[in-house]
């Protein structure tokens, strides 16, 4: 509870730079986009998080059932204070109240489950509220999950022959029933002729066993339809990747979702798995804190996770808009092999995983197979790593690592080729920013799907583009410039709460210079428990 997200000494100056042809300049603090001859720019990010990061996590201090500490199985307890609240008529506020644990450890055989919207469960501060799940149950100790249900009510051609990354407006081949407020799926398909461009056909030896297949690695992005001008569609958000119709015609299709479920929050816990101390990697025990699905506009904040194998926390592929922030996973309990220890890992859309912190993971900070993007991870910190952090399996464009240092061990965009059951190109259209590693792997899989690193510190490897390499830019945050950029105004501290990073302004300091600074590298600058001291609910 107590590791520093800041801790490194700093001896180089903040700065802007340009680069001719560079797909991203910065200049006086400013982000100035540079596009190709097809329209591709680098992705706009900041549409991550509940609510596209439109507005702050909402505090919702209507406790409408509180549920006091008590000794033995609490399963069935805390259950039914989740239903009675998920009873409840839905406020104006869109949410219909709070479950409120006491102080203590609760113990549970059972996984909890939140089933609808607008249900808030909170303790009242990590390590004050513990649940701690018993057994040797494999699920999660926590589900929010709706139901998947999805119809779809229309299915319309989008007759765009290319539509840039970062693009939101197409033309489709009829729009008469189409309207604004629409919900909507765009679906890119994957084509025998695309693979191949890409090189995932086949991975070596002649063989295809493990290579992709069409429609292995289909898109669909979960999109809202903001404007209808005659055939001309503009969707809320941008896709992650170019449709472009000579690799396949792509579609949009309008749908209704009644089970989906959205505004739930967990807030202000300890969640913890029981595990046989006599085995020090012991599988048989919870694997995951919590899993969401069928859910979007949601989060999770200031939750600490102990010794779970899985994942603290996992975004199923039908979570989007989640918030996950100022979360911390340590002492995971596992052995050190795949499908392990992805502690904070997304395989949705729209996602952030801001300011959290990982210990002893493999792919502490990951988005996992297929994962239609954008997903950020923004200044998370992890410690004695595993394992690289990235796309840690097939195709999840439009990453952002941004101000993420992983200890021990690596960042990596690349192609994964035959490793995880033929994984290929982990990602596209992926960018680092200002961000630690002992090595930086940055490649690209194609010329309108690049990745790219700026003001990153580590060794580096790889054909992705790169730029102020062992150097600090301004904006310091590229998820918060883009978000304040888009919003039309700056995002409340309470928000963005980007750790301080002092800078000196030379690489070369005098001896006295370095002895204090290194004085000062011993020194944590931000803890999680002030974080938690700093909660803002009252109860």
């Amino acid at each position: 509870m107590n590791k520093s997200l800041l801790s490194g000494v700093v001896c180089l100056a903040l700065l802007s730079f340009t680069a001719e042809g560079f797909p991203l300049q910065v200049k006086d603090g400013k982000i100035i986009y540079e596009t190709d001859a097809q329209g591709n720019r680098t992705l706009d990010y900041s549409y991550c998080g509940y609510r596209n990061s439109s507005v702050p996590i909402p505090d919702i201090n209507n406790v409408v059932v509180s549920v006091p500490w008590k000794a033995g199985d609490n399963t069935e307890r805390i259950q039914r204070a989740i239903d009675y609240a998920s009873s409840l008529p839905v406020g104006k506020d869109g949410f219909r109240g709070t479950v409120l644990l006491d102080k203590g450890v609760y113990e549970i055989s059972g996984s909890l489950r939140i089933s609808a919207s607008g249900v808030v469960l909170r303790g009242r501060g990590e390590g004050v509220t513990t649940i701690k799940k018993n057994g040797v149950d494999r699920g999660a100790l926590l589900y929010v999950e709706g139901v998947y249900d999805p119809v779809v009510t229309d299915t319309v051609t989008i007759t765009s022959g290319y539509v840039p990354v970062n693009g939101r407006t197409f033309s489709v081949d009829r729009s008469g029933k189409l309207a604004a407020g629409e919900r909507a799926f765009i679906l890119r398909p994957s084509s025998k002729e695309w693979i191949e461009s890409i090189g995932c056909d086949i991975f070596g030896g002649g063989i295809s066993a493990l290579g992709w297949k069409p429609g292995d690695v289909d898109m669909r992005w979960d999109r809202n339809i903001s404007a209808v001008n005659g055939n001309e569609v503009t969707i809320d958000s941008p896709v992650s990747m170019a449709l472009d119709s000579k690799w396949g015609i792509s579609q949009l299709l309008t749908y209704t979702w009644k089970g989906r479920i959205s505004d739930v929050g967990v807030e202000y816990l300890s969640l913890m798995s029981d595990y046989d101390r006599k085995y020090p990697k012991d599988e048989d025990h919870c694997w995951d804190g919590i899993s969401v699905s069928n859910a979007e506009n949601c989060w999770v904040r200031q939750v600490d996770f102990k010794h779970f194998a899985g994942s603290a926390v996992i975004l199923q592929p039908t979570a989007s808009r989640i918030t996950v922030e100022d979360c911390v996973s340590t002492d995971p309990v596992s052995e050190i092999g795949g499908m392990r220890r992805s502690t904070f890992h997304t395989l949705g859309q729209e996602t952030l995983f801001q300011r959290c912190y990982s210990d002893h993971g493999i792919h502490d900070f990951a988005a996992g197979m297929y994962a239609p993007g954008p997903n950020a991870f923004v200044q998370c910190d992890s410690h004695e790593s595993f394992g690289y952090s990235g796309a840690n399996d097939a195709w999840a464009p439009g990453l952002l690592f941004d101000i993420v240092n992983i200890d021990g061990n690596n960042l990596a965009f690349k192609n994964l080729w035959h490793n995880k059951n033929g994984g290929g190109w982990n990602t596209g259209n992926s960018t680092f920013w200002q961000c630690t590693a002992s090595e930086i792997e940055c490649f690209s899989p194609a010329q309108d799907a690049k990745n790219m690193a700026y003001g990153c510190w580590a060794q580096f490897v790889g054909d992705g583009e790169w730029a102020q390499s062992n150097n600090h830019v301004q904006p310091r945050s590229l998820f918060y410039a883009q978000l304040a950029e888009r919003l039309g105004k700056e995002v409340p501290e309470t928000q963005s709460r980007i750790l301080p990073m002092p800078t000196n302004a030379t690489s070369s300091p005098t001896v006295e210079a370095a002895m204090q600074l290194a004085k000062e590298a011993y020194t944590p600058r931000l803890t999680m428990t002030k974080w938690v001291a700093d909660a803002p609910f009252t109860a």
